[in-house]
């Protein structure tokens, strides 16, 4: 995708990033953030996967899913840096994350 990526934003591809001009950084940006890609087909079960890393668990409240870094920010499901097998894990624990942030977030604003 880099040989894409360097063509569709007039980059050359063999230019280091620490040489981006401004103007370069500025086209790779708007590019990156309104660039469109369609999924095709899928590879099957077998290759599934699921995302990797994210904020890390020792930044957040187990309890409560709460930030604890930023006040009354509240994380669930792939955004937390937890992973395993794909499948019954990674969903169960995207639903009960979902769920324990947003009681949270709901006691939080009774109080």
């Amino acid at each position: 995708m880099v040989l894409a990526i360097a063509r569709l934003s007039n980059i050359d591809p063999e230019k280091k990033v620490n040489g981006l001009t401004k103007e370069e950084r500025g086209r790779l940006f708007l590019l990156l953030k309104k660039i469109e890609l369609t999924a095709e087909s899928l590879l099957g079960f077998d290759l599934a996967m699921a995302t990797s890393g994210g904020v890390l668990t020792a930044e957040i409240d187990g309890k409560t899913m709460r930030s604890k870094i930023i006040s009354n920010l509240f994380f669930a499901g792939e955004i937390i840096d937890i992973d395993g097998e794909t499948g019954g894990f990674n969903l169960q624990n995207c639903w009960s994350t979902g769920y324990l942030a947003g009681q949270s977030a709901i006691e939080l604003l009774r109080n």
